[in-house]
């Protein structure tokens, strides 16, 4: 079997809009072949810092896409961790595991950020109808005590 040339990485990215109907969100998909950091402003470090982390684990030659998702949702369930309230989630589904910071437009310093290799199944060209299911999955992770 050849080695694999083509990468893709999927980005989630989650808009809270409270005049959004929560069950009809709005919902766009755009494919780049480059990076789509630069309009990340907000969470550009982290952004970059994970995918350099991700591109590392590939072949030095490899072709990489990118998907980006964009949900504009009115639904507020989806931004609410352990009681406190977020506008912007981002994902970033990877080779082997999945990065998320749930994040604030105004500049407060309260993030949530993680990752995990979450045993989630999806495809990047129907991820309008599997979404709610990894959003599931990462709050899952959340809540689960900590270790330490």
């Amino acid at each position: 079997m050849a080695p694999r040339e083509h990468f893709e990485f999927v980005i989630l990215r989650m808009t809270f809009v409270n005049y959004i109907d929560p069950l009809y969100p709005r919902i766009s998909l755009t494919r780049k072949k480059h990076s789509p950091g630069a309009s990340l402003t907000q969470v550009r470090e982290w952004f970059d810092r994970v995918m350099s982390r991700e591109k590392m684990k590939l072949p030095p030659n490899a072709n990489v896409r990118y998907s980006e998702w964009r949900v504009i949702s009115g639904n507020s369930n989806l931004f609410v961790v352990d009681g406190h309230r977020f506008d912007k989630i981002i994902i970033l589904m990877g080779e082997e595991s999945n990065h998320w910071m749930f994040y604030q437009s105004v500049p407060l310093h309260r993030r949530i950020e993680g990752s995990a290799r979450l045993p989630l199944t999806y495809c990047g060209c129907c991820l309008n109808n599997q979404y709610l299911n990894i959003m599931d999955a990462i709050k899952k992770c959340l809540l689960k005590p900590r270790v330490r």
